[in-house]
């Protein structure tokens, strides 16, 4: 795939063009000039022509689109195309290959890559205003059109064991759907047996079509039981959640969560990903 007229204006509306070589910051190893072109070819005091400046985001942009081509392996139309060259272009080739964005996105799970722009936003471990805004616009671009087939619902709260429960059985003893991460050698069969249910049950669950197919560090879903007053569930934080806010959502006290997290000394200083206890 080729960038389109869109991500070009993305990428040029947030790296503007300079005609004399900089720093963006003091501590980095190389300069910086054009469109943000990057590199040990670019040497301080260095001064280019704006036609240059065009040729040299040819190149980058060129190079960017390859690696986005060469690193995802599934279907994207074009403005999920368009936000994550953006991306590439600004972070790097490396950083798109090592990233959960990527990750995710390699699984089909499209919503949960999207989720990634935002924690995409420091530089020497400080955030920074300009990175916010453009994760931001990459985010939106990416989801922009994004066909309900591609959809996944997102798991906002993801717990540990969720509780399915019978009407009109008053026992404390349920059924209860836990988690497990695909270890080598893993096989859904051996699994199945491992767990006392059937392959065809955990198809079911973890919406698996080949029982062949399966991969190391995936979730399985898997039924169990137990008892549900033993059983401790956790939220994992989303960009925007606070203290507050999920108290609210779980029908408990702000004190509470404090009391089953207790290394969150201040309510205001959560982060995306952070797993907090909620019973």
């Amino acid at each position: 795939m080729k960038l389109s007229n869109t991500g070009l204006s993305l990428i040029k509306s947030f790296e503007g063009v300079r005609l004399t070589a900089y720093k963006a910051v003091p501590t980095e190893e190389h300069w910086t000039i054009g469109y943000g072109h990057y590199g040990p070819d670019v040497k301080q005091n260095m001064r280019i022509t704006q036609d240059q400046a065009d040729e040299y985001f040819r190149k980058d942009v060129a190079r960017f689109e390859k690696a986005v081509n060469d690193n995802v392996k599934v279907p994207l139309n074009q403005n999920q195309f368009d936000a994550l060259v953006s991306f590439t272009y600004n972070c790097g080739a490396g950083a798109l290959q090592r990233s959960d964005l990527l990750k995710l996105l390699n699984q089909g799970k499209y919503k949960e890559a999207a989720d990634q722009f935002d924690l995409w936003n420091k530089s020497s471990g400080k955030v920074l205003n300009g990175l916010v805004k453009r994760r931001a616009k990459e985010k939106e671009l990416f989801l922009k059109d994004l066909p309900k087939e591609k959809v996944v619902k997102p798991n906002i709260e993801k717990v540990s064991a969720e509780i399915v429960t019978k009407p009109n059985k008053p026992s404390t003893t349920k059924k209860v759907i836990k988690t497990y991460k695909v270890k080598s050698g893993d096989a859904l069969s051996k699994l199945a047996s491992k767990w006392g249910t059937t392959v065809k049950r955990l198809q079911e669950l973890n919406g698996i079509k080949n029982p062949d197919k399966i991969y190391i560090g995936q979730t399985l879903k898997y039924e169990t039981t137990g008892n549900v007053d033993n059983i401790k569930q956790y939220h994992t934080v989303v960009s925007g959640d606070n203290v507050t806010k999920i108290a609210k959502k779980y029908g408990t006290t702000v004190s509470a969560i404090k009391k089953l997290n207790p290394g969150i000394k201040n309510i205001n200083l959560i982060y995306p990903k952070q797993k907090i206890r909620i019973k």
